[in-house]
């Protein structure tokens, strides 16, 4: 004889749910003007209007902070895998000169922890503030049978605004100018596969110290977010492109830039490598093509610009402890990215 089911049999436990979305609203927009209903509401209302802004154009984007997420729940970083990703979701708006706005999240699990799941929130709330955006709401939801008990799956939403005739696309970009690198603060939020693969076939390598430092703390520092080092320097006419590299490495990302009839030119010697890649490569026996296409290797982002401008760059970079330098210049080309000389390992 068939049991009577219920859906907390089933196991959806909808009290629990409820109760940790109420705990949730504690962090979200906390009385934020520009967010204009309650939390609890079908959907986010929110301030449209943009008094300083003559046209302005919106920016829309959605991350995630792909397989390091599985490594910060495993090894209790669920803090810092919620600045990874609203620290990513960030950078890929500023590049276009955006000014970041809004965040909506969504949280999926197998079982719905609330002392979790108001951690990440609080997590990415305070990430958020500290960019000067809102997290304003999103979706939490338990699904079991489809994710692993303790195991969770995160992403994000953000609105943000450019003015219309300040966007910085790239297409501006032309022979001569200059490309600088802006350093990375670790792997930010790409290449995990990877280290995941590496550490399954030597775990032991997680308690291996990289200059004092433990492998695991090296891999798992928060994505860098670059807001507030850049959002002065959209003002000046000579920047001309940002590329913030991810998945695909320098070339996979700078090439998204490029005007058709342009070339990148990167000297690989150039690139301070930190030392979390060379052990990497090292232990891993990866090659440096792998390594090129897999890890931003040090390189955060990078900036092309017109070369009178460069002074101004490195002075106000300075002023917030942001290291840059040239890597490369713009030639006539394809719209392709070249690299010369040797890697520095």
């Amino acid at each position: 004889m068939s049991q009577n089911w219920t859906y907390t049999k089933a196991g959806v436990n909808i009290d629990v749910a409820d109760a940790t979305k109420k705990e949730m609203a504690k962090s979200l927009s906390e009385n934020d003007p520009r967010v204009l209903n309650r939390f609890g509401a079908f959907a986010s209302l929110v301030e449209g209007g943009f008094s300083k802004i003559k046209n302005p154009v919106l920016v829309l984007k959605t991350e995630e902070p792909g397989s390091k997420q599985k490594l910060a729940f495993q090894y209790n970083r669920a803090v810092s895998i919620a600045y990874d990703l609203i620290h990513h979701l960030i950078n890929d708006i500023i590049v276009m000169g955006a000014e970041p706005l809004y965040v909506m999240d969504c949280i999926i699990c197998g079982k719905i922890e609330s002392e979790v799941v108001r951690g990440l929130v609080d997590a990415m709330a305070s990430a958020c503030r500290a960019q000067g955006c809102v997290l304003v709401g999103g979706e939490t939801s338990e699904q079991p049978g489809v994710v692993d008990a303790g195991l969770y799956i995160l992403s994000a939403n953000i609105v943000g605004v450019v003015e219309k005739d300040r966007i910085i696309d790239g297409s501006k970009i032309a022979k001569n100018d200059l490309v600088l690198a802006v350093i990375s603060n670790g792997l930010h939020t790409n290449g995990y596969s990877l280290v995941r693969a590496l550490l399954k076939e030597k775990p032991a390598l997680l308690k291996a110290k990289i200059e004092g430092e433990s492998f695991l703390d090296a891999i798992m520092r928060p994505h860098k977010c670059y807001s507030r080092e850049f959002s002065d320097l959209f003002r000046l006419p000579g920047l001309k492109g940002l590329a913030h590299i991810t998945g695909g490495g320098i070339e996979g990302n700078l090439n998204r830039i490029l005007p058709d009839s342009k070339d990148a030119v990167i000297e690989r010697n150039r690139i301070k490598i930190p030392p979390v890649f060379k052990f990497i490569r090292e232990q891993g026996q990866v090659p440096d093509a792998d390594m090129a296409r897999t890890f931003n290797l040090g390189v955060g982002m990078t900036m092309v610009c017109a070369p009178d401008i460069v002074d101004n760059i490195v002075t106000h970079l300075r002023g917030f402890d942001c290291e840059r330098y040239p890597i490369g210049k713009i030639v006539e080309g394809s719209g392709k990215v070249q690299y010369q000389g040797e890697w520095g390992w």
